[in-house]
């Protein structure tokens, strides 16, 4: 239990750092913000208690926040995807494969669900991000190309780090 939590901490320091130091000094387009940092909550165990699923996405969501003068943004974001996260995870798996508390990452999980998992999971992020940081209606299919772009964009960066990292567990 112990190994694991410092593994996920590590795993946000290293995707949290990548995110601060190379993806945020970028300037692909406007059309391009993505936010790797977010494969540290959709990673957590399946069976990951609510409240636990928050207050990672706040706390993640805050330092990212802090380091990239964003004020609250993705702390806000952040805590929506965890609660998200739990309810999408509870109803979309079977009650056996949740109990058993392993990582939804591609190895555990097939494929398919995994990359659609990622993907909508994304989407909402950087939907929700878009919509935060213009704080108005007005441009909102401006802002639904750009999240849509950024959440397509993250998804393929989330699956092939996900690719190159992770290994054959059943409990993690």
């Amino acid at each position: 239990m112990t190994i694991n939590i410092i593994r996920h901490i590590f795993s946000f320091l290293l995707l949290g750092s990548f995110q601060v130091f190379i993806l945020n000094n970028l300037d692909i387009s406007s059309y391009f913000n993505i936010q790797i940092f977010i494969m540290f909550l959709l990673l957590l165990p399946i069976n990951t208690e609510i409240w636990l699923c928050i207050t990672a996405g706040f706390i993640s969501g805050g330092i990212i926040d802090g380091l990239s003068n964003t004020y609250g943004i993705h702390a806000f974001c952040g805590t929506a995807l965890g609660y998200f996260r739990f309810f999408y995870i509870k109803y979309s798996l079977d009650k056996e494969e949740i109990e058993r508390g392993m990582s939804p990452n591609l190895r555990n999980i097939s494929f398919v669900w995994h990359v659609i998992y990622i993907l909508i999971c994304s989407l909402f992020y950087h939907w929700l991000m878009y919509v935060l940081e213009a704080f108005q209606f007005k441009g909102l299919l401006l802002n639904s190309i750009k999240a849509f772009t950024s959440g397509v964009s993250a998804t393929i960066l989330i699956i092939v780090t996900g690719f190159i990292f992770s290994r054959k567990t059943t409990n993690v």
